[in-house]
């Protein structure tokens, strides 16, 4: 052995040594800690071994945070996420971990697209966050605790949304999908009038909400709705085609109650009784026969939803009403704030989604402010991910200052009760003149030989006394019909109300007539006279909301100047556009 290679020998063994005696371990040089990657993900998702993914993710994020809980400030956690590596592997591992690694690999190995569905989805930071901050349960602390589960059938469910619809990779739908996955039809509020036993097929509830948006069937409001919030619509038990009919028949019979987005003022008109017909299914039934709080809460429900308004039902002592996104929080009730309780006692009685009034208010208030909403959650996800407890307890107090910080304005107006929930009332809805919808004109009448067309709102007089004075006043109503032109709309529960309109009739004799009604009642009936000599009764069908012509009446007229009087009885509300008489 030359000189050289005794020298090298000798140092080699007495470095080796050192290491040892310094409990360094021999590893070769080439070995680097684990580092996430995206062929790291393909293969774990192809060997099904989704715990060793996830453990090598922890132990990661675990490296990236300063070990000295000193050492972890606000400005260092933002960097943090700020980091497109580290927000992905901080992602990916609460997915995993709320989805499971066991059904995660079930599920990748189910069907060969659900690899390719899943590895594009883990590696899509942004599409990611949409589903994780909506899915977390609406408590602030159950959030906190983060030990809630993601069902592996959002995720089936999002595929065949996909497959179905190429819009909804993007954009308002691509929420309006992941909303559907999380939450498909029949998992929201069940009761009165819901299909709660054969709920509407989750691809078909998409479609229906975004034919529906495309057509502009839905409030303005919709457009601005996060993940969490569609679910709160998406979610309905009602039938596809109760939300539709829902929609046509407050904009026929109702269509005041669109201003500034109140159809939830409808539920007073859901008759406060034993209702005497079998809802079925079916939530025209609960229009046509009424209800008390129960039935009357899942109209409100279920009417919101229909024009796309998150709503969520709400329990009471001895009472149940709902809770509404508002568009106007300015309105009343809890003027000031962006959820509403409706007909019930306001925010600190309640109940709903695990939590009480005041509770959710907070928390949805946090989730109003979007930014700083998500850094609280990625937060409070990094937190559960860090196996050290001092640095974890420091990054909870980071999220916990940043939720303190938030403007109060959304979490306002806890209390302000409304009007008692046990009287029935009327809905009467006020806004200014700018809130209201443009006057749609319509086509002039074409004039009939032998025919007296009368536009109904042109009567020279009116009457309304209030049988119940005290919930509401004597009025009628003039209002902006859907479709272009005015019509008139008779209250219910008026003790006296009637038109008088003026006519010139042509001849002496027997005159047909016959009237353009909706009406959302059975019984509903129209009497008709000259001044108070009652000639006729116009019985009026359920029409269901839509419009409908009567079948004609006789009535006998004189020649020359008449007026002819139109009168309503104690009833539930008549929608009418026009009458005609046809001489015989």
């Amino acid at each position: 052995m030359s000189a050289n290679e005794s020298m090298m020998n000798t140092l080699k063994i007495g470095v080796g040594c050192w290491l040892v005696a310094c409990g360094v371990a021999l590893l070769p040089l080439q070995v680097q800690a684990w580092e996430p990657a995206a062929n790291e993900l393909d293969a774990a998702l192809k060997a099904g071994d989704l715990t060793g993914y996830v453990a090598n993710l922890t132990t990661w994020l675990n490296r990236k945070v300063p070990g000295d809980p000193g050492q972890i400030s606000g400005a260092a956690l933002q960097d943090l996420l700020k980091d497109p590596v580290f927000a992905n592997a901080l992602g990916q591992r609460q997915f995993l971990a709320k989805l499971g690694p066991a059904e995660t690999a079930a599920f990748v190995k189910a069907e060969p697209a659900n690899l390719a569905f899943l590895a594009a989805l883990l590696n899509n930071t942004p599409v990611m966050n949409l589903l994780l901050e909506a899915v977390g349960p609406t408590p602030i602390a159950a959030r906190e605790q983060n030990d809630y589960r993601l069902p592996v059938t959002a995720l089936t469910i999002w595929m065949k949304i996909l497959a179905a619809d190429p819009d909804a990779k993007d954009g308002i739908y691509q929420k309006l999908a992941i909303a559907t996955a999380i939450r498909p039809p029949g998992s929201g509020n069940r009761g009165a009038g819901g299909q709660n036993d054969h709920p509407a097929e989750p691809v078909g509830r998409y479609l229906h909400f975004k034919t529906a948006h495309r057509n502009h069937e839905l409030f303005p409001s919709f457009d601005n709705l996060t993940v969490w919030e569609y679910q709160h619509v998406v979610s309905s038990c009602a039938s596809d085609g109760d939300l539709a009919w829902g929609r046509a028949m407050v904009n026929t019979w109702r269509p005041d109650l669109r201003l500034k987005e109140q159809v939830v003022e409808s539920t007073r008109e859901v008759w406060r009784r034993n209702s005497p017909i079998e809802f079925a299914g079916s939530f025209k039934n609960v229009l046509t026969g009424g209800g008390k709080c129960g039935p009357r809460s899942s109209w409100a429900v279920f009417i919101c939803q229909a024009f796309g308004i998150p709503a969520i039902g709400v329990g009471q002592p001895a009472h149940a009403c709902v809770a509404a996104k508002s568009a106007y929080p300015e309105l009343q009730p809890q003027p000031g704030s962006i959820w509403k309780v409706h007909q019930g006692r306001g925010w600190e009685v309640s109940k709903l989604e695990g939590t009480n009034g005041p509770t959710f208010l907070e928390a949805v208030g946090e989730r109003a402010h979007l930014a700083e909403f998500s850094q609280i959650e990625h937060l409070r996800w990094l937190a559960t991910a860090l196996t050290a407890k001092d640095a974890a307890t420091a990054v909870r107090a980071v999220a916990v200052k940043l939720r303190e910080a938030l403007p109060p304005a959304a979490l306002a107006a806890a209390s302000a009760p409304e009007t008692d929930p046990n009287v029935e009332g009327v809905a009467k809805v006020t806004a200014t003149a700018a809130a209201q919808p443009p006057a749609v004109p319509e086509e002039p009448f074409k004039a009939v030989p032998g025919t007296i067309h009368l536009e109904a709102e042109t009567f020279a007089n009116s009457f309304a006394e209030a049988a119940f004075p005290s919930e509401q006043k004597g009025c009628v109503d003039v209002l902006d019909c859907f479709t272009g032109g005015k019509q008139l709309n008779l209250q219910k529960n008026m003790k006296t109300c009637w038109v008088d309109y003026q006519l010139e009739v042509p001849a002496a004799g027997t005159y047909a007539l016959v009237a353009r009604v909706a009406v959302v009642n059975l019984d509903q009936l129209l009497d008709v006279g000259i001044g108070d000599t009652k000639l006729a009764t116009i019985n009026i069908p359920n029409t269901n909301g839509g419009w409908t012509t009567t079948e004609p009446v006789a009535v006998n007229l004189a020649k020359g100047p008449q007026t002819l009087r139109i009168s309503a009885p104690m009833q539930r509300g008549v929608a009418i556009r026009w009458f005609e008489l046809t001489a015989k």
